[in-house]
């Protein structure tokens, strides 16, 4: 085949069409002020309003990017006429009762993932916004991450085929003592790993009919659940398709920490870690290699809020809309019961 030309601009988030949105973030902790207001600045979206029980983390994300309004008060921000999209960067266990508030008040809801740690929980909120007609985009933001995107354009261009291998292995830690990760249960299935059951379902286009999940505890570990599972996920025959995710993330050895997706199609297949992606067709002798520019952190989060805001303006569902997100979610509670069952959990189980 001859050379791929692939530029940046085919995978590099863009912003939105419409930046004048005016955006109130709700929770300004760490991946708040170091991902999404440091993507929003870079993009220039105006972030108007800035809400945190935490005084410390409210006042550190309101000086460090020049936001206009601070407050510990959610009532207030939901009160300012500027406010057009609320970003919900709180953790998934406090999220229902404040998207009861907000979607009360009207405003547009942004919300970040795991959407919920409960199926039945992501059902009522997303109905909560259908009933008051507020838009909700769920933050896979993942799908904007340029290893990710990049993955999706060799796929649109057809340069893959028919896919019908998607194989996923990540190899790090988390396992910190006294860490809330370490304290969440089903961490790593359902609040990390929701990203790579979301970007499977991106990639295939398809959600899978069954899931079968196997996980282990590691001795000595810190975390309330396993910290480790490989899923498969399996779809109807006439698909012909299979995905397989591997997650350890109580790997002691960080010289073997590894990322990388195989994308296995008709013509050809690609190889994409954390910076490069690799391609083949199926005649080549060898394959071509590619630098990637751009981060997950923070340029991804741009890319999201700019599918909110494209959303918004052209007046449609965005692509990780709440109704849509259900089925990440059922695919990762699936994995779960799964996993504590030992057993294959049909999707039309959940819910």
């Amino acid at each position: 085949m001859a050379a791929i030309k692939l530029k940046p601009k085919d995978y590099l988030p863009q912003p939105a069409k419409n930046r004048d949105y005016g955006i109130g973030i709700v929770g300004c902790g760490n991946i708040a002020r170091n991902a999404h207001l440091k993507a929003y600045r870079a993009f220039g979206y105006r972030v108007v309003h800035a809400c945190d029980i935490n005084e410390e983390n409210l006042k550190a994300a309101v000086e460090e990017y020049n936001i206009p309004e601070g407050t510990t008060d959610l009532d207030e921000l939901l009160a300012d006429p500027a406010v057009e999209i609320v970003d919900l960067a709180v953790h998934a266990n406090q999220r229902r009762p404040l998207v009861e508030r907000i979607a009360e008040a009207g405003k547009p809801i942004f919300s970040q993932k795991p959407f919920a740690m409960q199926y039945q929980e992501a059902v009522e909120m997303v109905e909560i916004c259908e009933r008051a007609g507020v838009p909700l985009m769920i933050n896979q933001q993942a799908r904007w991450a340029p290893q990710h995107a990049v993955i999706k354009w060799f796929i649109d261009e057809g340069l893959l085929g028919h896919v019908y291998n998607v194989m996923h292995v990540i190899r790090s830690y988390q396992d910190r003592p006294d860490h809330w990760f370490s304290k969440l249960e089903n961490a790593v299935i359902v609040d990390h790993g929701c990203h790579y059951i979301d970007l499977s379902r991106h990639f295939t286009g398809l959600t899978p009919e069954r899931v079968k999940c196997t996980n282990t505890r590691v001795p000595g570990q810190n975390g309330v659940t396993p910290m480790i599972y490989s899923m498969t996920l399996e779809y109807e025959p006439e698909a012909q398709v299979m995905s397989t995710l591997h997650f350890n993330d109580i790997c002691y050895a960080p010289p073997l920490f590894d990322y990388t997706w195989w994308v296995d199609g008709t013509e050809g297949s690609v190889r994409a870690g954390r910076t490069e992606i690799a391609f083949a067709a199926k005649d080549d002798e060898a394959e071509q290699t590619f630098e990637l520019e751009g981060s997950w952190f923070p340029d991804a989060f741009g890319g999201s809020m700019a599918e909110m805001m494209n959303a918004l303006t052209e007046e449609r569902e965005p692509l990780t809309s709440g109704r849509d997100n259900l089925n990440t979610v059922r695919v990762a509670y699936a994995a779960v019961i799964s996993s504590n069952e030992g057993r294959t959990v049909e999707l039309s189980e959940i819910g």
